[in-house]
């Protein structure tokens, strides 16, 4: 499976030339399979309710997106500003509700967590 993780926003400050500023600085990808009596649509609105909850005021947060492979795996990145907003969101998500109801849905025994920090050559 191949993902792009490189997320660039355009800066128009030259007329001549276009420079890409990289914004994405730290990543967390969470790639696992749902339980096997979850359907996807339970999956998908219980990422609605993240997206629409707390973390959308969390200090350092840029975003989420979702990916689902052929063989029934999911894989989730999160765009934080650093490592330190990453680290600081944790002990709090699954404390919320919609943290728990994410977590309830999950095969925790195929879950597999990484981080990426931006390198910039």
């Amino acid at each position: 499976m191949m993902v792009s993780f490189a997320n660039a926003q355009t800066n128009h400050k030259s007329r001549n030339h276009h420079k890409m500023e990289v914004k994405t600085q730290y990543l967390e990808v969470v790639r696992f399979k749902l339980k096997s009596e979850v359907t996807t649509e339970q999956f998908l609105k219980a990422e609605n309710d993240i997206r629409k909850g707390a973390i959308k005021t969390q200090a350092g947060y840029q975003g989420r997106d979702v990916y689902q492979d052929t063989d029934g795996s999911w894989l989730v990145i999160i765009r934080w500003d650093d490592k330190a907003s990453a680290d600081a969101w944790t002990p709090i998500f699954m404390t919320l509700k919609e943290g728990q109801a994410f977590g309830g849905l999950l095969d925790f025994s195929s879950a597999r967590q990484e981080h990426y920090t931006l390198v910039k050559p």
